[in-house]
């Protein structure tokens, strides 16, 4: 593919990805806000139907209570009872006639198509608005039974004597002396409650909410059937899932088999599932618009970006043929040549570049003999280098085993000056005056003190030399051999050690151990007035943990910061504080060894802290991972 063929790809790529991530993102958040919408749109208009039906049902048991509370009906109903007790059947019918009377404002103000009264032992219908359903026995059914206790709302069935749908409600008529004496039933008008159900419909083409009960059967009238109510049954999704007192959204087919969109929600106290629906091509028909417009906003989008993508590559074309003929011209050896492009822009910048080149290249050319000889004079001084540094290493090798030996070697000798000093001083010590006897005690302890140094010598090359592999070490154990080394000091000198939880680092352990005996040895050494209080504590610090050491006593001047850690340099004389000064130059080795540093902080008179840093180690680094 030719260059001015990719670019003018890239170019429309890189120019409509923007465009096409737009669209796709305002599209899906369009999309997600249709459909949370639709579905916060079903879901409350279930709620707001249940609130509904719950409230149209309360209506219709209050009406009932208040009607078994009106003293006029209880004095008709005891009239009544005490003539069923001495009359015929005859006389009790024109007895009933006032009663039924005073039932029947309820019955016409429609919410019931029937009021009655049923015997409280038998179950018999004694008095009804409906004389064709006075003398029957309902003694099996639940309005009856529940109807003692107090007001009962049985379920929507459907009934055969009357041949429709029905529901009843009941309530215990009591006397004056709250003794029941009946139950009065009413059976509810169903009309309300269908309407109930279409007061939405029309917002929607499609919109559908009715009832379906336990029997799988529709309560109330789908918008798109007729004669279903308790005539016909449904098994969708939505309902079957009610059903299994679920409540919810689903996609799903309804009982006309096509696609919608159902909120589906179980009402145990009425035993049926409330279900509203609508069609799946209604609700998503504002995403399919946002769709089209999209897809058409695009492809014009992508039409104005070919033809932008176009003259821009013809453009870049006509430079980039002028570079390369620039460039072959340099090739050939014109380096006169310019590729006059006036562009400002990176094409123009690179054909600057090229004259600038060809100029140093033409510079180059006339120094070459001076360029050889610059590289053969960096050859000799990397040469020299190498060399020196071999050397080096060589010589601090050399240096160390001089130490070790030196150490060594030494240790006869001075062992035997000390000994025969010792001797010397015990068989002739009554025939030595005074200056005798002081300078055996100087042969003495100057060998004494020679013998230790050779020892602090000899320790100061083990570092590194005689030092363990690291191993994953736990450095309050380290701290711990240290504490037990120093009992002595420690209890000696009242000293107090405090440490926090202390971490498991890459370490030699016994080094490790050295470094706090030597820290804390010197903080007991160098007290203040007070009895000396030494804190060790550590804390995370990248790849290493930085180790703390504090104490309370006589302090550092900060102009012996490069000094102290300086082999056999001292602050003080032997008299005030007595050792050869060799501790922080060992500290120092053994964490340079470790691959840390360590420093410290101090004023006069008050105190000083040491710190340094190890290594964390490879088991804390792969718990970190």
């Amino acid at each position: 593919m030719r260059l001015m063929s990719k670019l003018l790809l890239v170019l429309f790529v890189i120019s409509l990805l923007p465009v096409v991530i737009m669209s796709f993102l305002s599209y899906s958040q369009a999309r997600d806000a249709i459909y949370k919408r639709t579905i916060n749109h079903l879901l409350s208009i279930n709620q707001l139907k249940k609130m509904e039906i719950e409230n149209w049902i309360h209506v219709n048991c209050t009406t009932l209570e208040i009607l078994s509370g009106n003293p006029f009906l209880i004095n008709e109903f005891t009239r009544y009872i005490r003539v069923k007790d001495h009359k015929e059947n005859a006389d009790l019918e024109y007895v009933s006639i006032p009663f039924v009377k005073c039932l029947m404002p309820v019955v016409n103000a429609g919410h019931f198509l029937e009021i009655f009264i049923l015997d409280k032992d038998t179950g018999q219908v004694l008095i009804s608005t409906d004389s064709r359903q006075e003398r029957k026995y309902l003694d099996n059914r639940p309005f009856f039974l529940k109807g003692k206790e107090g007001t009962f709302v049985s379920s929507v069935n459907y009934s055969m004597t009357l041949r429709e749908p029905a529901m009843n409600i009941s309530t215990p008529l009591k006397d004056h002396h709250g003794q029941l004496i009946a139950i009065l039933g009413g059976r509810v008008n169903l009309s309300p409650l269908s309407k109930i159900m279409e007061s939405t419909s029309e917002l929607s083409q499609s919109l559908d909410t009715y009832l379906v009960n336990s029997f799988n059967f529709f309560v109330t009238e789908p918008r798109f059937g007729d004669h279903y109510a308790l005539r016909k049954s449904v098994h969708t999704k939505g309902v079957d899932l009610a059903m299994a007192q679920k409540s919810g959204v689903d996609f799903y087919n309804d009982y006309r088999d096509v696609p919608v969109i159902g909120a589906y929600e179980w009402i145990p106290e009425r035993e049926f599932c409330l279900m509203t629906e609508i069609d799946q091509q209604e609700a998503f028909e504002p995403i399919l618009t946002l769709k089209r417009n999209t897809m058409g906003l695009g492809a014009v989008v992508c039409f104005a970006l070919i033809l932008v993508s176009w003259a821009s590559s013809r453009g870049l074309k006509h430079s980039l043929d002028r570079l390369i003929r620039c460039t072959q011209e340099i090739g050939r050896g014109n380096l006169d040549f310019k590729a006059d492009i006036r562009t400002k822009d990176e094409i123009g910048e690179l054909s600057d570049a090229f004259v600038l080149m060809a100029g140093q290249l033409k510079d180059t050319l006339v120094s070459k003999h001076d360029l050889e000889k610059e590289v053969e004079e960096r050859k000799k001084v990397n040469f020299e280098l190498q060399e020196a540094l071999r050397e080096l290493g060589q010589s601090n090798k050399s240096l160390e085993q001089f130490a070790y030996v030196a150490s060594h070697d030494l240790q006869e000798p001075l062992r035997m000056v000390s000994s025969y000093t010792q001797l010397l001083q015990e068989r002739y010590d009554s025939l030595l005056d005074e200056k005798g006897k002081k300078y055996i005690y100087y042969a003495v302890d100057g060998a004494a003190r020679m013998q230790k140094l050779i020892n602090d010598l000899l320790d100061f090359s083990r570092v590194t030399t005689r030092g363990q592999p690291f191993n994953i070490t736990s450095s309050q154990e380290a701290l711990d051999m240290a504490l037990l080394n120093l009992s002595s000091a420690i209890i000696e000198s009242g000293a107090t050690v405090a440490n926090d939880p202390l971490p498991q680092v890459k370490a030699d352990k016994t080094q490790m151990a050295l470094l706090f005996q030597n820290l804390i040895s010197n903080a007991i050494k160098f007290r203040g007035q007070d009895s000396p209080r030494i804190e060790v504590s550590a804390e995370e610090d990248g790849h290493f943990w930085r180790f703390t050491v504090k104490d309370n006593g006589i302090g550092i001047d900060s102009t012996y910061k490069d000094k102290i850690f300086i082999i056999f340099q001292r602050l003080h004389t032997r008299q005030e504080y007595p050792g050869t000064g060799i501790g922080l130059a060992i500290c120092k080795r053994i964490v340079e060894r470790h691959g840390g540093n360590i420093w410290f902080e101090s004023a006069i008179g008050k105190g000083t802290v040491f710190y340094f840093t190890i290594e964390k180690g490879e088991l804390i680094d792969a718990q970190e991972k």
